[in-house]
């Protein structure tokens, strides 16, 4: 079965999509800081591994790694970046709904309020109606 849809849950919808947006953000940036550190630990552990004298496919295995890291954050860079503007393109869209309403509110809550009627509040004939037919039209002339 279809929801319900309503100016007032579209706005509720639109609310929460804007929380998420942030809330995806943050975990972008938490991710990223992870990948920063790691890349950084790479360059600890490869300092290291040169002090020491580890062999060169074992620093080039790591070194791999790292440039996943980087990827990885510039790709979140970028993910980041289209949720926030996904974000801004909802709270814009919740604007001009906010901002048609006000132009068609009273005549979208009247319909509501017909729609969820059972039955009209009188369903007589109104006399105009049934007269209709007899009434005599003149036209302009000149």
């Amino acid at each position: 079965m279809a929801a319900e849809v309503t100016y007032e849950s579209v706005a509720e919808e639109s609310d929460e999509l804007s929380l998420m947006c942030k809330e995806d953000s943050q975990s972008c940036d938490r991710i990223k800081n992870r990948a920063d550190r790691e890349v950084g630990r790479g360059d600890t552990l490869l300092a290291e591994m040169e002090a020491t004298g580890f062999g060169q496919s074992l620093r080039a295995w790591v070194t791999r790694c790292q440039e996943d890291y980087q990827g990885m954050g510039t790709h979140l860079n970028d993910l980041k970046k289209n949720t926030i503007a996904q974000d801004e393109a909802v709270v814009r869209a919740k604007g001009h709904l906010i901002a048609g309403q006000g132009v068609y509110y009273d005549i979208a809550l009247d319909m509501e309020k017909v729609a969820e009627r059972e039955a009209y509040i009188s369903d007589a004939v109104d006399s105009e109606d049934t007269s209709a037919h007899t009434e005599v039209y003149e036209t302009r002339g000149a």
